[in-house]
């Protein structure tokens, strides 16, 4: 069986990320901020995140790190223990993803939206979402949808942070934006239901923009012996 803990934490980590995404529906007007993200790739290279996360569960706590690799068409993660132990590797491309847990040997292949209760989510572009979310603010993005509501908590020109509210789920999270080298990027995110029973909070360590990113991050080998979960 698939540590149950795990699946959980990572699962929600990653559905926070994309859920600003499906909403243009903001509670405030977009912001109208003196910076605005631009820039532009080098062809093939691309940028790196360290991410220290913060999981708090039932009264206890567990910590990992998410090394984050994003280039323009996919988005690579890998988590692991402050003991350098692998929990999870994950790639995502524009219509899909597969994320593997090496201690359990299990892996989930599919949409994101399958991992969502279906009265929360039914979008079919989530994956391009959490692609985009890293190296770009919710109001920036261009998606025509309303699931989710947007509001602007603050906005110091090059530091901004949003509230996302899902409509149909009754959770919500806030994210905070810092600009760096022309582009505003994911620096914080916190989560925590409403009951408080689950609360996560993950805090960008370090980034390195625009560089060459090897080729081997963009591959998650699946061992032939490995359980595909069905959800």
């Amino acid at each position: 069986m698939i540590h149950e803990h795990w699946i959980q934490s990572i699962f929600v980590f990653i559905m926070i990320l994309f859920l600003g995404g499906c909403n243009l529906a903001s509670r405030k007007p977009s912001v109208q901020s003196p910076v605005e993200s631009e820039f532009n790739y080098t062809e093939g290279k691309g940028d790196a995140f360290l991410y220290d996360v913060k999981i708090y569960r039932e009264g206890k706590k567990n910590s990992v790190r998410l090394d984050v690799y994003r280039k323009n068409d996919s988005l690579a993660l890998f988590a692991r223990g402050y003991l350098g132990k692998g929990v999870l590797k994950g790639l995502a491309v524009s219509d899909s993803i597969v994320i593997y847990f090496p201690t359990e040997n299990e892996y989930f292949s599919g949409k994101l939206n399958e991992l969502i209760y279906k009265s929360c989510a039914e979008q079919d572009n989530l994956e391009q979402m959490l692609i985009d979310l890293f190296v770009m603010r919710p109001v920036e993005l261009e998606y025509s949808m309303a699931d989710f509501y947007v509001t602007v908590l603050g906005d110091k020109g090059k530091k901004q942070q949003f509230r996302l509210e899902s409509k149909n789920c009754a959770e919500s999270a806030r994210l905070e934006y810092d600009f760096k080298d022309n582009r505003f990027l994911l620096e914080k995110i916190q989560f925590s239901n409403r009951d408080e029973t689950f609360r996560l909070t993950a805090q960008r360590r370090k980034h390195r923009l625009d560089i060459n990113i090897p080729a081997e991050k963009f591959i998650i080998p699946i061992p032939p012996e490995a359980v595909r979960i069905d959800l």
